[in-house]
């Protein structure tokens, strides 16, 4: 077998091993989230992104009758870069239909949803006039829902778009004097025990969200974006990493909350 191939292997049996050790860090520096009753609003720059990083928060919210609101910022067009048959536009809009399918799953309405259809890949550098008008559009949610409280993106995640992201809610919130509480949930930081690592270390506050016996709801708004975790032909292999949603099946969120 070739050496690469042996090397990649192990890597993918170990990493298991790696993010339980990480996952150690934030289990002894968190504390449990408390939340008031008010409409929660999260912030994703890709469709999955909610479900990944809080979909279990999510889904005991709409159990207990509370609200959730959910604004994804990107298309999501940029996911199956060079594949031989689907185009950037029925990516886009599979992505949509899975969006809708997942938080179907979680018990918020569809009409919670908000898209606002920006460049997937693109987040970090939009032209000057695309980026006033998301900052805009994005306030002016904001504004329509006046959250207490607005679950975004770690900007320690590891991901460029997911660093763009927060730049434009911050500025967002600014424009329209909004203070709400923000809580930041890892993504790709819940894959990579390294990333876990980092972000737990540079967050004053880390919160954790506990969902016992709810775990297989999670994972079946999980397994909502087909696009994302099976292959789709003639491609052989998903467009994340195999073992991705895997880092995913704990009934345990993070939430780190930086002081403003």
């Amino acid at each position: 077998m070739h050496a690469n191939n042996l090397i990649h292997r192990f890597k993918k049996r170990l990493r298991p091993l790696a993010l339980a050790v990480a996952a150690c860090l934030p289990r002894l520096r968190s504390r449990p989230l408390v939340l008031d009753a008010t409409p929660l609003l999260v912030i994703a720059p890709h469709q999955d992104d909610a479900s990944l990083g809080c979909g279990g928060l999510l889904f005991q919210r709409r159990l207990a009758g509370l609200p959730v609101h959910v604004l994804y910022l990107t298309d999501g067009s940029a996911s199956h870069p060079g594949h031989p048959t689907l185009t950037p536009t029925e990516v886009a809009r599979t992505r949509r239909q899975e969006a809708h399918l997942a938080k179907s799953r979680l018990g918020v309405d569809s009409a919670n949803l908000r898209f606002l259809d920006l460049p997937d890949g693109h987040l970090d550098s939009l032209d000057a006039s695309t980026r006033t008008a998301a900052i805009t559009a994005i306030a002016e949610h904001c504004s329509a829902l006046r959250p207490a409280t607005v679950l975004l993106p770690s900007r320690h995640d590891g991901s460029s778009e997911h660093e763009a992201a927060f730049l434009l809610i911050r500025d967002a919130l600014s424009l329209a004097d909004l203070h709400p509480r923000l809580l930041e949930y890892p993504v790709w930081a819940r894959w990579s025990p390294e990333l876990l690592l980092r972000a737990t270390l540079r967050a004053p506050h880390v919160h954790r969200f506990d969902f016992p016996g709810y775990g297989p709801c999670k994972t079946h708004a999980i397994a909502a974006y087909a696009s994302q975790f099976q292959p789709c032909p003639p491609w052989e292999h998903p467009a994340l990493p195999e073992d991705f949603a895997r880092a995913f099946s704990h009934e345990r969120e993070y939430f780190f909350e930086f002081v403003r």
